[in-house]
C-alpha cells in the first residue's frame, strides 16, 4: 500500500540515494548541497510502499491560493514504471487540502521525465 508522509529532516539521506539512483542518467547533475536546499526550501511529501521509503515530491507554494510547482518528483528506480508518479499527482491534494493545483516544468535532460511530464500536464 502506497502512503504519503511529510518529509522529515531524518528522511534526507535515503532520498538523496534515491534520487541520485532515479536521474543517474540525466544530463543535470545536483551537488547533496542544492539536493537539500530544495528539500529543506519546500513542501515535502515522502512517497512509502510497504513501510520503504520509495521517493519523495517537493512542492513550492506559487501564491497563496494553493497553487503549487512541483520542484522534484523522484521514484526509486526498481519502482518505477508502476504508475506510482501519477498516483502521487493524481491523489496529493487528497491527502493535503490545502494543494488545489499542481505546476509541472518539463526536465529537458532526461527523456523519461520529459515524456513523463507531457504526459501529466494533460491529466494534471
Amino acid at each position: 500500500m502506497v502512503e504519503i508522509k511529510e518529509f522529515r529532516a531524518g528522511d534526507l539521506n535515503a532520498l538523496w540515494n534515491i534520487n541520485r539512483n532515479a536521474f543517474r542518467k540525466s544530463l543535470k547533475k545536483e551537488s547533496y548541497e542544492e539536493f537539500k536546499n530544495i528539500a529543506e526550501n519546500s513542501v515535502g511529501k515522502v512517497i512509502f510502499l510497504q513501510n520503504e521509503i520509495i521517493g519523495a515530491i517537493f512542492l513550492s507554494g506559487k501564491n497563496g491560493d494553493g497553487v503549487f510547482k512541483v520542484e522534484k518528483l523522484f521514484i526509486c528506480p526498481k519502482y518505477q514504471n508502476r504508475g506510482l508518479g501519477y498516483f502521487i499527482l493524481t491523489h496529493l491534494s487528497e491527502e493535503d487540502s490545502s494543494i488545489k493545483k499542481l505546476e509541472l516544468d518539463i526536465d529537458e535532460s532526461s527523456l523519461k521525465a520529459k515524456k513523463f511530464c507531457e504526459k501529466m500536464k494533460k491529466d494534471i
